[in-house]
This record gives structure tokens, C-alpha cells and sequence, in this order.
């Protein structure tokens, strides 16, 4: 497929340059590389949650939150959180130093077949959202308690699920 012949970096743990590659290989290889999330939140607070795709790579029908992506070669995170907002959901008008001002956290995820260098970022947004039929089977807002029920009961991308669980710290400690 296309987006298995898409290029991205290979990065060590400090987020520097190692290598080039496909993505495929970083995929099959469980290859450390980079990846930007956006969890949108509405005016009452609600979390933006998707279903994936059956048609994705990693992770086919999981829930998560918000949009995500792997970063490719020429991209930044900024550029890559701005693509998917559009791509996936069809959210336009965030510029990368809005993103850069609402950075969350920045953490590494490591599993034996999955290893990401994650910024997460947050922006609100109360407008209409135009869903990417091959990328999203559904999407729609949920409360804090309806997000951790599914965490529960159904499976959830793993990075969306820390990204989740660290957004609650954040927020907690701020209040």
C-alpha cells in the first residue's frame, strides 16, 4: 500500500536522527520512531474519541483518543498533528505555534512490536467534524468516566491510553 511505501525517521532516545526508512520495516521491526497526537477537547470538557479503521496497520478497530500519526521524512510533530486533524476529522485553522503553545508531554512508548517517541498535544474545538471514512469508523465526544469504561471493556491503543491516563494527571494537577 501507499502508506507502507512512506518514508519516516528511525530516531534514538534522545529524539536524534538514525536512519531513514519505510515504514513498513519500522513497523515490522518494532523500529523507534516519531509520533504526534492531538486529544481535542469541547467546551464541556468531553474528549474526542475514535474508532479506528479495520484497514490500519497497527492497531485495526481499536478506540482511541483524539488523532494521531507517524511522523514522515520532511515533517515535523507540529506538521503531522495538523495534517491528521484535517485528514481524520477534517479540523482546519491550528497553526504550528498554536500546537507548539499547547504541547502537553513528550514520552517514549516501547513494546516488542511497537516503539514511539510521542508529543501529545491539546486543543479545543466545538465546530463540525468531517470524519476520513478509510482512516475513522466513528468518532464522537465522550466524558472523562465513558472513556475509562471502554478502556475497560473494549480494546484501546496502547499510546492513546497512556496519553489518556497522563492528560488526567496534568489536568489534576493544574485544578
Amino acid at each position: 500500500s501507499k502508506m507502507e511505501e512512506e518514508i519516516i525517521y528511525v530516531v534514538n532516545e534522545k529524539d536524534q536522527f538514525v536512519r531513514k526508512t519505510k515504514r513498513k520495516e519500522a513497523m515490522e521491526k518494532g523500529l523507534l520512531h516519531r509520533h504526534a497526537r492531538v486529544i481535542i477537547v469541547n467546551k464541556d470538557e468531553k474528549l474526542l474519541v475514535q474508532k479506528r479503521s479495520l484497514s490500519k496497520d497497527k492497531y485495526p478497530g481499536y478506540w482511541d483518543v483524539g488523532v494521531a500519526g507517524t511522523v514522515k521524512v520532511g515533517d515535523s510533530y507540529e506538521s503531522t498533528a495538523m495534517h491528521e486533524l484535517y485528514e481524520e476529522v477534517g479540523i482546519t485553522g491550528i497553526s504550528n505555534i498554536q500546537l507548539m503553545r499547547s504541547l502537553l508531554f513528550k514520552f517514549a512508548f516501547h513494546s516488542p512490536e511497537y516503539n514511539v517517541l510521542c508529543k501529545a498535544y491539546k486543543i479545543q474545538y466545538d465546530g463540525k467534524l468531517k470524519l476520513q471514512e478509510e482512516e475513522v469508523d466513528e468518532a464522537k465526544y465522550m466524558l472523562i468516566e465513558e472513556i475509562k469504561n471502554i478502556i475497560e471493556k473494549e480494546p484501546f491503543h496502547p499510546v492513546g491510553k497512556i496519553v489518556f491516563e497522563k492528560y488526567l494527571e496534568t489536568k489534576n494537577k493544574i485544578q
